[in-house]
Parts: C-alpha cells; sequence; structure tokens
C-alpha cells in the first residue's frame, strides 16, 4: 500500500472523529472532499484536498476552499495561511493537520463570516470627521464594538453577529453616549430598524417582489449610520437662529425640556432649539397644509426616507427641493400636533392680549 493509500484509509476512519463538525462527502486518491459545519448552513465551509507529486517530501498538499457564506477575501487569505502551515509537515500525512487546522480557525474567529463588512468600517472609522472613531473585535463574544466620535460627542454600541447571519440581523447592544437624550433615542432606534429592513421584507411587497426579496448583511449599514451620524452632530445648525444645536461642551447641554435651548429632532431629519421651533411654529404665516421645514437642504438622514432606500414619491421630489435651496417637508413633532385653525386662534388670542398690554401702558403714561 503506497503513501498516499495509507494516508487515505487512515483519514477516512479518523477525519470525523478526530476533527469535530465535519463530513466526508468524497475521500479518494484523486480527492479529498470534507464540509466543516455541514449541520450550520451560514457557516459551512468545504475543503478540497488533493495529492501533488512529490507528495508529501518537496511539496505540500494542494487545498481549495468553497463557501456561499464566507467572503473570497476569507477564502484566500486562509488558503494562504494554510498552505504555510502544512510546509511545516513535509515529509508526514497533511490532510488531517489542514483540515484540523482550517476547523479550528472557523471555531476561533466566528467574526470571519463578517470579514469585508469590517475592513470596509475600518475605512470609514478613518475617513475625514471620524479619525477618532474606534472599531473593537470580540471573537470571544462574536460582537463588533464601535465607538463613534464627532468632536466631543461618543457614542459606542455593540453589534452581536448571530449564528444565523447574515439570514438574520446584528443585535445591537451596550449603547453609551454623551449626546442628548433625544439624539441617543434616534440612533438606538434608527440603527436597529436598519439592520431590521436588511432582512425582513417591507409590508407593501407584490407577489413577485416578495418572492425575489433576499436578506442583505446588516452590520456595515446600521454601524456606518451610527458611525455618520455621531461625526455631524456636532456641526448641525439649527434652522432658525443658524447657531450649532450641541454646545461645544456636553457638560453644557440643557437637560430641562421645558428650556428653549432643549434640543429637539424632527420628522425631516433637521434638529432644533426647541426655542426657535416653538417660536417658528407659533407665527404666521399658517399654510393650509402646514409648515415646512426652512432649512436649506434635504437632512441626509431624514425619517422621509428610509435607510434601504427613498421612499415612494421622494426620489422625485428630493432633487427638485435641494435646486430649490430648501428642505421643503412638513415639519411634524408629536409634541406639537396643532392644526392651522388652532395655530391661528392662538396667534389671534396672543396679538389681542400683546394690544390690551400696549393700551395700558400708554392708559398709564
Amino acid at each position: 500500500m503506497s503513501l498516499i493509500d495509507q494516508e487515505v484509509t487512515d483519514f477516512r476512519a479518523k477525519c470525523e472523529k478526530q476533527v469535530p463538525h465535519t463530513k466526508i462527502i468524497i475521500c479518494s486518491n484523486s480527492l479529498i472532499r470534507v464540509d466543516i459545519f455541514p449541520e450550520r448552513p451560514n457557516r459551512s465551509m468545504t475543503v478540497c484536498l488533493r495529492f501533488p507529486e512529490n507528495y508529501p517530501q518537496s511539496t505540500p498538499i494542494l487545498v481549495e476552499l468553497k463557501s456561499r457564506i464566507y467572503s473570497d477575501m476569507l477564502l484566500t487569505e486562509l488558503t494562504r495561511l494554510i498552505d504555510d502551515y502544512a510546509r511545516d509537515f513535509l515529509g508526514k500525512p497533511q490532510a488531517l493537520l489542514v483540515l484540523s487546522f482550517a476547523q479550528q480557525y472557523l471555531s476561533d474567529n466566528p467574526l470571519c463570516v463578517c470579514l469585508d463588512e469590517i475592513k470596509q468600517l475600518r475605512v470609514d472609522t478613518k475617513a475625514p470627521g471620524a479619525v477618532e472613531s474606534q472599531l473593537k473585535l470580540k471573537q470571544k463574544n462574536r460582537s463588533v464594538e464601535l465607538v463613534a466620535k464627532g468632536g466631543r460627542y461618543s457614542y459606542k454600541v455593540s453589534a452581536i453577529i448571530p449564528d444565523s447571519y447574515p439570514m438574520q440581523c446584528v443585535e445591537l447592544r451596550g449603547q453609551d453616549s454623551n449626546l442628548p437624550a433625544v439624539l441617543v433615542r434616534y440612533l438606538n432606534g434608527q440603527s436597529r430598524e436598519i439592520a431590521r429592513q436588511c432582512v425582513e421584507p417591507p409590508v407593501r411587497l407584490t407577489k413577485e417582489a416578495l418572492a425575489n426579496f433576499r436578506p442583505v448583511r446588516s452590520l456595515h449599514r446600521s454601524l456606518k449610520f451610527c458611525l455618520e451620524a455621531t461625526r455631524d452632530f456636532h456641526v448641525e445648525r439649527c434652522p432658525i437662529c443658524d447657531r450649532t444645536v450641541l454646545p461645544e461642551y456636553p457638560e453644557d447641554l440643557e437637560l430641562d425640556d421645558n428650556s428653549n435651548m432643549y434640543i429637539e429632532r424632527v420628522y425631516c431629519g433637521h434638529v432644533f432649539h426647541q426655542g426657535c421651533l416653538k417660536k417658528y411654529l407659533s407665527e404666521p404665516p399658517f399654510p393650509k397644509g402646514g409648515k415646512l421645514c426652512p432649512a436649506q437642504r434635504r437632512h441626509p438622514r431624514s425619517d422621509a426616507q428610509t435607510y434601504m432606500g427613498k421612499s415612494h414619491g421622494e426620489a422625485a421630489t428630493t432633487s427638485n427641493a435641494d435646486k430649490a435651496g430648501v428642505c421643503g417637508i412638513k415639519l411634524a413633532h408629536d409634541r406639537w400636533v396643532v392644526s392651522v385653525k388652532t395655530a391661528e386662534a392662538r396667534w389671534a388670542q396672543k396679538q389681542a392680549r400683546q394690544r390690551e398690554l400696549e393700551e395700558v401702558v400708554d392708559f398709564l403714561k
């Protein structure tokens, strides 16, 4: 019996016993094919082994990796690592060794399923305006931690990668920030919604569109949103007074929700000083359809536009509004739900009181 025949026989007998989570598909002198994690479709990888000439004396075993889940970048890098590892065992049987190496690598590095997204996030954290932001990987917890920064403000969030990723979206946990509560609630809620939209089809879809819907990866989309939003908050200006909404120092934030300097975010995405917004909404003119946001451009993270794509009719109006130099979206906030008639009546009452006060002052002079 040749050396290769003996190795194939030993491999067939020992593989599934010595290397956990493996299943032999083919085992012959010309090809050994094994699935790693066959019971986990979203983590499976196929390892193909071939015996070249002069094996194992001077040439290592040939390795080919296949997977529908892992990226080509990962497959290429892992193949290189296995080749280097196999060269350390020239003159010895290598099939079981390299298979065990591949299985152990996947077990020790569960985040490799989203390698491309992690690399893109690292690029994003080094973009202008985000140079102080950080990305930390925790393989044991299967989590990616982002610390996004903008000015003196920060937002920290951990994305847990589930076993069924990318069919199931990332789970966002451990949010911590020194931003105003209204902005933290927005970041928490919208990032989760972005992740959910990656794996769940919209409610109103045709049968054909629903049949064609496929989940997409959610890690990069959700964390990039947090990164960009946090980066921009400290430079956003109130559309009414044109001053930066956030103070330079987080300790100077107004916490009293009745104060004029308290911060509010509205449906169109723009951020206002509460006093500026209330004054703008309470003074004429009062258009029939309600007041529109006076900002000079559409906000890139408007609630009127979903993250995965523009809402119906939004695409047609966005460019026109931007050319006109206005946001143009109706101002809406759950704390100020007032009809046009009510707003006009309140304004008339306010003006009447003002005239009465002026008449009293004139009388007392």
